[in-house]
């Protein structure tokens, strides 16, 4: 059976906070003091995490970025191909793991030299294949076909919106008699009062016991704006599955959020909020089983919806992503390389500042068709005539047909 303790605190009414983030909360003095590294590990990484929890905190409440400007200068050239061998991967730390992915089954991957092609070099190549992959005559059939299943998935509540419904709900009803009149004062209220609502999201004995077995580091990251967008890339493509199937992984998952997600079918990293976002919606386009504008603009407020949630929802959102892809013998290989690093990277050095400002930013980025590249309203146009003249020739043919019974 179960025992429950309860033991006073030293100083009454003290808060603990991000108490249910087990994998940063489970590293002990001695793994941090270890500092031991690991030849397939990346080798700017600390295994065991040295960071204090004062700058953890300093950097949870002041990281600041502008989504549509890089944070850092392109280079021609990585110091990893300099000595000939790419580097991929969370933060760009991995290499070797894919050296011999073209024996595999792996059809997620679209690399074609993983372990040596240059950044610019798989961007290429990845839109030129999203080029060829982009099929007009499919795009038109899911536009004008009034599929029973695409208009459920359009209409399909995830888990994350009640979730959020629920919460705005118990916010609304909550009351606080502290709040003062001042609106400053008021402003820091409503804050503190939606960062209690959010520490409501709980997490299974599933996902804790994932969140356990991770392993225990800190990061050195080198470009924290481009890991927060891969974030973005990650979750839209876990989103879109998610509403297609209705919630309920199925055995092609793994593949339909790897085909969808550049960063893991093309090791891309992003600079911009606007070229993750163009990248998504390409890639929406051409690869799921349902290729449809509206279905990815629910996906993409699914994200919203995730990031506004904060960061607990994002890491259940990872954990389920990391379920899907630990579960497959080839394509598990991306949870080495990015999930595990993002659930631990979201615990500890994900800022709430920046997911919020992120959530803003998703929640009013406006994609244009144009964007795409791909003629979009060409072929709704033509779509929809083709459409209209089938009605107009099936419309004709039976009033032929009622014509020849009465005559008979």
């Amino acid at each position: 059976g179960d025992i429950s303790v309860v033991l006073s605190k030293q100083a009454p009414g003290e808060q603990f906070e991000n108490l249910d983030m087990l994998t940063s909360l489970l590293a002990t003095s001695r793994e941090r003091d270890a500092g031991e590294t690991k030849a397939s590990r990346p080798v700017i990484e600390e295994i065991g995490g040295s960071i204090s929890v004062e700058d953890q905190l300093s950097i949870l409440k002041d990281e600041d970025f502008d989504w549509e400007l890089p944070q850092n200068l392109p280079q021609a050239d990585s110091d990893g191909l300099m000595v000939g061998q790419a580097k991929y991967g969370f933060n760009e730390q991995y290499s070797g793991f894919l050296a011999h992915v073209h024996s595999t089954a792996n059809e997620v991957n679209e690399v074609s030299d993983p372990e040596h092609q240059s950044a610019e070099e798989r961007r290429k190549q990845r839109v030129a294949t999203e080029d060829a992959k982009f099929d007009d005559a499919y795009y038109m059939e899911n536009y004008v076909n009034d599929d029973d299943e695409i208009s459920s998935s359009i209409r399909f509540k995830t888990q994350f919106y009640l979730m959020l419904r629920k919460l705005q709900k118990a916010k609304k009803e909550a009351t606080f008699s502290e709040l003062a009149a001042d609106q400053a004062i008021a402003h820091n209220t409503d804050i503190a009062q939606e960062t209690r609502l959010l520490d409501m999201i709980e997490f299974t004995d599933s996902e804790k016991k994932t969140m356990m077995d991770l392993p225990r580091k800190s990061h050195i990251i080198s470009d924290r704006q481009a890991v927060y967008l891969g974030m973005v890339d990650i979750l839209f493509s876990y989103c879109l599955d998610h509403r297609i199937n209705h919630g309920e992984p199925t055995v092609e998952s793994a593949w339909a959020i790897g085909a969808v997600s550049a960063t893991f079918s093309n090791l891309e990293q992003f600079s911009t909020l606007h070229s993750v976002l163009i990248s998504c919606f390409r890639r929406g386009l051409a690869y799921p089983l349902y290729r449809n504008w509206e279905l990815c603009e629910k996906a993409l407020e699914d994200v919203y919806v995730i990031l506004k949630l904060g960061r607990r929802a994002v890491l259940k959102a990872l954990l389920e992503i990391k379920s899907i892809f630990d579960k497959h013998d080839i394509y598990y290989i991306y949870s080495k390389i990015y999930i595990d690093d993002y659930c631990v990277w979201v615990q500890t050095l994900a800022g709430d500042k920046a997911i919020r400002s992120l959530a803003h930013k998703v929640h009013h980025f406006e994609v244009d068709k144009d964007d795409i590249g791909w003629r979009l309203d060409a072929l709704e146009d033509l779509a929809l005539m083709s459409s209209e003249s089938e009605q107009e020739n099936e419309g004709e043919g039976q009033s032929e047909d009622a014509g020849f019974k009465e005559t008979i």
